[in-house]
């Protein structure tokens, strides 16, 4: 099983993060007792993917990945069936769930496009014992235009952490370092026109039992907790349950989650519950301050929610990572108003994405307005601009990008709290984590003059 590297042309966060892979540990509970499963995680390996097939010599190869790895994973397999024809490649992860068209290849044999975590085992056996082929896995000639898919079905056994136990130690998230990932729901009970989550599950949501959570939780070496759910913050009677569970089994963990903004304002009883209990920081998408935009991308929550938001959480001294959204009409006014508010909400850490028309989201334009190639999927990372801007060059379009991220980041009293609240090596992670990053936004600002 395969984590792939990411390409160097895409922008961002694998300078910032490094994540255990879970989706790869979900399945590798799902071996067989006569299995033997190897996880290769090319993001931290610094040997060729090709060394690893042929000191292990796998019968099968899996890879997993997102829309930014798919030509790495065509690669991968491609490789592999030249170094020994009779390896069998399964291909799955949340794109090849959505756009398993993408990966049509003669290299890779199935695709696993619906309930992984369901129908794995009985694909191992199709492949071992010629049983019938699960429902959900899709042959070289299955598509979604001749196919059926079964219903969502959102179980999930444990995952086997210890298949990555050489790694451990390495995988961080931002300041937080020896991270482990856990859901406790699937999907997004929104719909924001943006969202590529929606899709991934149909617009469904599940939330997993309480005692599953916990049970899996109590489990967990690592005191960093990345909750991976697409909104942690949704259903407040769940909530109340997990934090008395917590309290009741005296279970001492640093949580990171993801929520929204009108959650957190409307719920600081329980934010304050929370925060007790070692909740650390919010990933936050506040996507615009224009309610004119926040009503194009279907957010429903009015600007005017942010000031209590931030309120809420700086009073409990929780952390917030804010997601920005950028859309191609902004010019220099519109980017300055935007780290204006950020400063005055005492927000510190930022995520900038360009508007991006992932596939099969609400967010389309013209063809003649996308500026970077669909098939080159390293770029579709929300981090390069794939729609023409028309207010700004792309070029400056980029540096406004830059500025910004400079502005808010480094300002002298961000700078402060990082060297007064983090240790040295994670201080030291961002900051050559940032370097790059900015190395590769001025890459693309000198491609963009160069083209121009």
């Amino acid at each position: 099983m395969v984590r792939p590297k990411p390409s160097p042309e895409t922008i961002g966060l694998q300078h910032l993060m490094v994540v255990e892979p879970l989706e790869l540990e979900i399945l590798c509970a799902l071996k067989r007792n006569s299995d033997s499963v190897v996880i290769v995680d090319m993001i931290l390996e610094k040997r060729t993917f090709e060394s690893f097939v042929i000191e292990h010599k796998p019968d099968i190869l899996c890879v997993t990945g997102y829309i930014t790895n798919v030509s790495t994973i065509i690669s991968y397999c491609e490789s592999a069936k030249k170094i020994s024809d009779k390896i069998l490649s399964i291909v799955g992860g949340v794109h090849c769930e959505v756009c398993p068209e993408d990966f049509e290849s003669e290299f890779i044999d199935f695709r696993v496009v619906r309930n992984a975590a369901v129908i794995f085992t009985d694909l191992l056996n199709h492949i071992d014992k010629k049983t019938e082929l699960p429902k959900g896995a899709f042959r070289k000639e299955d598509s979604l235009a001749n196919t059926a898919l079964p219903s969502y079905n959102f179980s999930i056994p444990f995952p086997d952490r210890n298949s990555v136990a050489k790694y451990r130690d390495k995988y961080f998230y931002i300041f937080h370092a020896k991270v482990a990932l856990m859901k406790t729901s699937f999907g997004c009970p929104f719909q924001c026109s943006f969202c590529f989550c929606r899709v991934i599950t149909g617009g469904k949501y599940h939330q997993r039992p309480l005692h599953e959570v916990i049970q899996e939780l109590e489990q967990i070496k690592e005191t960093e907790i990345y909750m991976v759910d697409d909104d942690f913050l949704f259903d407040r009677k769940w909530l109340q349950s997990f934090i008395s569970a917590i309290k009741q089994r005296n279970i001492r963990k640093h949580f990171l989650v993801y929520g929204r903004a009108d959650f957190i304002a409307d719920n600081s009883d329980i934010m304050h519950q929370l925060a007790q209990i070692g909740l650390r920081t919010v990933i936050v998408g506040f996507e615009s301050f224009s309610d004119k935009e926040l009503d194009k991308y279907n957010k429903k929550i009015p600007v005017e929610t942010y000031k209590e938001t931030m309120a809420v959480l700086n009073r409990e001294k929780i952390d917030v990572f804010a997601t920005i959204i950028i859309p191609p009409d902004w010019d220099r006014s519109d980017f300055k108003n935007m780290v204006d508010v950020i400063k005055s909400l005492g927000i510190h850490f930022v995520n900038l994405q360009p508007l991006t028309p992932l596939p099969k989201t609400e967010v389309r334009f013209p063809e003649d307005q996308i500026i970077i190639d669909k098939l080159n999927y390293p770029q579709w990372d929300l981090a390069h601009i794939t729609v023409q801007p028309t207010k700004l060059s792309v070029a400056d379009f980029y540096q406004e990008i830059l500025n910004a991220y400079n502005s808010i980041l480094y300002s002298p009293g961000v700078l402060w709290k990082y060297f007064t609240t983090y240790s040295p090596v994670m201080l030291f992670k961002m900051l050559a984590g940032g370097y790059r990053v900015t190395k590769q936004y001025k890459r693309k600002i000198k491609e963009a003059k160069k083209h121009a």
